[in-house]
């Protein structure tokens, strides 16, 4: 895991200025910047926090990405059928 590129990327979301709204626009853009696996970005597109969290991501900066890409806190953890 990078576990310093995703740290890095959840603090760069929610303090750089505009990188948001880059992401937004063209997340696999600013992901290039990012020293990130593919399975690593793959699960932050798809803002997937139990795989990010099962394979080592810091449970706080995990929660910061999630929460500044969108996703509740009630949302983070959902198994994937929905219950």
């Amino acid at each position: 895991m990078s576990v310093v590129g995703l740290n890095r990327l959840a603090r760069d979301l929610e303090h750089t200025p505009d990188l948001l709204a880059a992401y937004t626009a063209a997340p696999e853009d600013v992901l290039t910047d990012y020293p990130l696996t593919a399975d690593e970005g793959a699960a932050v597109l798809q803002r997937d926090a139990t795989w990010l969290l099962g394979h080592g991501m810091n449970p706080v900066a995990l929660r910061n990405l999630m929460v500044v890409l969108g996703v509740g806190h009630h949302e983070m953890y959902a198994s994937r059928d929905g219950s």
